[in-house]
């Protein structure tokens, strides 16, 4: 009995101590890691913005998964690329803002959660319709959307890529 609980806490105190190491990185390098996210983070929404397709998927891990908007879909790489299409034919995008609110660095600086939100400006482009809530938008209309994200990002081969998160919207409250 002896052995086991000693055997116990050498595995249980191996096991605190490899948690506590992963959590703990210089400050330096933890800002470091957090720009260049940010840096990921803007190109993500800049390339949306001017719409250029192949710069955007080539933030994408290629094990990326998302729910898709009103949907039990889970989103994959190949389904974003389809949906791409399909909003890029109905909205021109004027401008995004984004407001940080804040990243998360895991996994010893390999795993990054940005928290943000962006002010979006769109014109739309398709025909006039009615949206879910009854609202009319006329073709030409500007319209603005503020967005939540929570996107995370994963450090492969020193190149951040988004491997997913959470996207929502609506009414959205100001700090």
């Amino acid at each position: 009995m002896k052995v086991l609980v000693f055997l116990f806490l050498i595995l249980s105190s191996a096991g605190s101590f490899s948690i506590i190491a992963q959590e703990v990185i210089d400050k330096n390098e933890e800002q470091t890691i957090k720009e260049e996210v940010w840096k990921v983070v803007e190109k993500r929404n800049k390339t949306w913005v001017e719409n250029d397709f192949k710069g955007h998927m080539s933030i994408y891990h290629p094990n990326f998964r998302r729910w898709t908007v009103n949907s039990e879909i889970l989103m994959t790489k190949e389904i974003f690329a389809s949906f791409w299409d399909d909003i890029k034919k109905n909205e021109e995008v004027i401008k995004i803002d984004i407001k940080r609110k804040e990243m998360q660095i895991l996994d010893s600086g390999n795993l990054a959660i940005a928290h943000y939100i962006i002010n979006e400006t769109y014109k739309w482009i398709g025909e006039s319709k009615t949206n879910d809530e009854g609202i009319t938008i006329r073709k030409g209309q500007v319209m603005n959307g503020k967005l939540r994200f929570s996107d995370i990002y994963m450090n492969v081969d020193n190149k951040w890529l988004y491997l997913g998160g959470h996207r929502d919207g609506g009414n959205l409250v100001e700090d």
